[in-house]
């Protein structure tokens, strides 16, 4: 209980507004000739420019990086606003430079205290989700119940909490093996608990919100592993239940969750 006392406070001190410094620069230069990229810390919500003098464009390819060009020479000088995914608004000043200072910016992870914009329904932004789910990574166990076992590898669900319409799955995975565990994939569904017959199954595949623990997807000989997803809340009406799924790459060690709605009933309210 004083570990997850001190989650909420944690948490609280996070969402807290407090001055700080700005800590990228505030004035940017474009040209005819040269495209400018901004590459911010998480996704870009929404972008502003205020005059068709100055092209914009998000690379379809990702989703944290915009593209800036002049449209003619000497144009005023005019602002660019971007809104990202952990609730931080950028300001910048535009500017006509024949050649720019840089046309590269990358901008660092925002300081925690920093005053995030507030998305409808008080959503949590990204920045938020990656905290909570670093902080639930240390919790000790406290759900019981579900797990899964393949060849000497187990998956076992220790933790499910909930804040508004989010919920947080604490699953650890451990390796008794002699052999490593190559986690392919990891994969979320909303299906049918029993199949009838003569019609298919309905299954409706899941994404998480935020994940943590998964930037080394390999589990040595021997290794324990702490893994906590942020999903948003899923219908698991009766006769449904919720299937979280670990893949292993080249391997046949694969491992079912199987996560119904009496236990999401059980899910401990972080009440922040």
């Amino acid at each position: 209980m004083k570990k997850l006392f001190l989650l909420l406070v944690c948490c609280l001190l996070l969402w807290q507004q407090a001055a700080s410094a700005q800590d990228y620069p505030d004035t940017l230069e474009l040209t005819l000739r040269k495209t400018t990229t901004l590459v911010f810390p998480y996704a870009i919500k929404s972008v502003d420019r205020g005059s068709r003098d100055v092209l914009a464009q998000l690379p379809t390819a990702v989703d944290n990086v915009l593209q800036l060009k002049a449209a003619r020479p000497e144009f005023a000088e005019t602002n660019l606003t971007v809104l990202t995914a952990d609730g931080r608004l950028y300001s910048f000043t535009l500017t006509y430079a024949e050649t720019p200072a840089t046309t590269l910016l990358r901008l660092p992870v925002p300081v925690t205290g920093d005053a995030p914009v507030v998305f409808t329904h008080r959503a949590l932004n990204q920045q938020q989700l990656q905290t909570i789910c670093s902080l639930l990574a240390t919790q000790p166990k406290s759900f019981y119940g579900v797990k899964a076992k393949a060849g000497k590898v187990k998956a076992v669900l220790e933790g499910l909490y909930v804040q508004d319409n989010t919920f947080f799955y604490r699953v650890v995975l451990s390796n008794a093996s002699p052999a490593s565990y190559d986690i392919d994939f990891v994969r979320f569904s909303l299906r049918d608990r029993r199949q009838i017959k003569r019609t298919a199954t309905q299954e409706a595949e899941l994404r998480p919100l935020h994940t943590h623990g998964l930037q080394d997807s390999k589990l040595e000989a021997g290794e324990r592993k702490v893994l906590v997803f942020a999903l948003e809340k899923a219908p698991v009406t009766k006769g449904k239940e919720l299937i979280l799924e670990l893949f292993e790459a080249k391997g046949g060690r694969h491992l079912r969750l199987n996560i119904r709605g009496r236990d999401i009933l059980q899910a401990y309210p972080l009440l922040l």
